[in-house]
């Protein structure tokens, strides 16, 4: 995985960064800041692991020819967006248990969140620009999530929940003034979208049970509706994903719609090798999912002894 290891001491860095500015808020927000930034720490165990918000502007370094000093701000630029989000996501989904600390630390964070990218852009600049279209897809992603079905009708919103993540693009592409460098931000912006869309593929399949119980919008449990042709007032029952998934090919078609993005993906696999190696890899953890689906499938239509006899040798 040198999509990851080649950039672990980088990482390391932007995270011990991270660290010193979050230690240097008042005293009420300190403490939570760097206990929450705690549990994203991507060098450390049990941690939650946003690869891609952390790593995509070292990727896009050799395209770019950003510095790697700068590639460490813009990551921690990202580490602190990606928090401001996660603060505003769980406030959204429980609004009175936790705002009354919670969006004050939020907006702290994003204070130096804005203020690494403000050291870099003057108020004209473009990058100002396309801030304000990543904000606004972010907006309308999580606004109408509850009342469209995204993967089936606009998947391309399913990756505009993590449309800042997409600053690492213009910061990485306008800070260096090459010819036609900007021309490229479109290309990179989609190649990113679809990236995240496979990455919510992929949490969505690890995640379904839980996002049952909880309401939450979820691609599996989507596809699933679809091929049932359950009607979108209601939301298939755990019997029936569970025999969905063990009962027919269902999840073989998931992972083909992945293998599916990473065809379309070629076309930046100059530019950015390291975001295309971790788009496969993204694609392999979905087969290895439906592959082991599928072993399950034909041991237990072989019948109980079989299944037994795979369970307990």
């Amino acid at each position: 995985m040198q999509w990851l290891s080649s950039y672990e001491g980088d990482l390391g860095q932007a995270f011990t960064k991270a660290e010193h500015i979050l230690s240097g808020l008042p005293t009420t927000f300190s403490q939570p800041a760097l206990a929450y930034l705690d549990k994203f720490h991507v060098l450390k165990a049990d941690s939650s692991k946003n690869y891609i918000c952390y790593l995509l502007p070292f990727w896009l370094q050799d395209n770019s020819g950003v510095s790697i000093n700068d590639c460490r701000n813009f990551a921690v630029a990202n580490i602190f967006g990606m928090m401001y989000y996660h603060l505003i996501d769980e406030l959204m989904d429980e609004p009175e248990a936790k705002s009354a600390h919670q969006l004050p630390l939020a907006n702290l964070i994003h204070f130096e969140f804005t203020q690494i990218y403000s050291n870099y852009f003057p108020s004209d600049s473009p990058f100002w620009s396309y801030y304000k279209k990543y904000v606004t897809e972010w907006a309308e992603a999580v606004t109408h999530e509850q009342h469209r079905d995204y993967f089936q009708e606009a998947p391309s919103a399913i990756a505009h929940k993590a449309s800042p993540v997409k600053l690492s693009i213009v910061s990485s592409l306008l800070l260096i003034e090459h010819d036609n460098q900007e021309e490229l931000i479109p290309l990179f912006e989609d190649a990113v979208d679809t990236v995240l869309i496979t990455l919510q593929m992929l949490d969505d399949w690890k995640d379904w049970e839980k996002d049952l119980q909880e309401g939450s919008y979820n691609c599996l449990i989507s596809m699933v509706q679809s091929n049932l042709q359950i009607h979108k007032a209601r939301r298939p029952t755990h019997e029936e994903i569970t025999q969905a998934l063990y009962a027919s090919v269902l999840l073989s078609h998931y992972a083909q719609r992945a293998e599916t993005h990473h065809e379309s993906l070629r076309i930046i696999e100059p530019y950015a090798p390291r975001l295309y190696e971790f788009h496969a890899y993204l694609c392999q953890n979905i087969h290895e999912g439906a592959n082991h689906i599928e072993k399950e499938r034909n041991l237990l239509q072989q019948g109980g002894l079989a299944y037994w006899l795979s369970k307990n040798s």
